[in-house]
């Protein structure tokens, strides 16, 4: 995947929407602090219900390192709020419908037969089995249920010590391995 020369540069003046439906230079969610990015497939993804509650073990972590946890989700705004009040989200939730960030930051988008990838099927049930639920619906309200997504480490200078993206829905890196990437860009 392409390495990301400067995050300000490439998705810094893009426009995202807080769950209240105004609208955000997504930049400014790193102007002052680094930030862990995490973009999720869409809101109603079971791998990234999954993906949330495990981030969210590690909040007060990344707050000790000085950063915040930043998720964006493609769907609408009204289902960026209903996803972070039923996670109990509380770091900023916001969304992307266009996917211009995805695109912007090179996340992958599989081909038709990507759900038949034995690692999907997998990661599936350990999440059912973990409590969570694939939530359907139409794409303008839980957003692309094709669109893959990723983990960025972006620091306030723009770089980007650190980036994840998603090989197949479900592929996610361990809290240990954000942590410890967000501990190195801040050292």
């Amino acid at each position: 995947m392409p390495a990301i020369a400067n995050i300000e540069q490439t998705v810094g003046d893009l426009a995202v929407l807080r769950p209240d439906g105004t609208s955000v230079r997504l930049g400014s969610a790193w102007a002052e602090r680094p930030v862990v990015l995490a973009l999720m497939r869409h809101f109603g993804c079971i791998f990234c219900k999954e993906q949330v509650a495990r981030l969210r073990e590690i909040v007060d972590e990344v707050h000790v390192a000085g950063a915040e946890l930043v998720i964006v989700g493609s769907g609408s705004p009204q289902m960026a709020g209903f996803f972070a009040e039923d996670y109990g989200i509380r770091t900023p939730v916001l969304t992307d419908p266009t996917r211009e960030v995805y695109r912007a930051l090179a996340t992958r988008r599989p081909g038709r037969f990507a759900f038949i990838d034995p690692r999907v099927f997998i990661k599936g049930v350990l999440a059912l089995l973990h409590g969570h639920r694939q939530q359907f619906g139409p794409r303008t309200e839980l957003g692309d249920d094709t669109q893959l997504g990723g983990i960025f480490v972006v620091c306030p200078d723009g770089s980007v010590p650190w980036a994840h993206r998603s090989a197949f829905a479900g592929d996610r890196p361990s809290n240990g391995e954000v942590l410890a990437a967000l501990r190195a860009a801040a050292a």
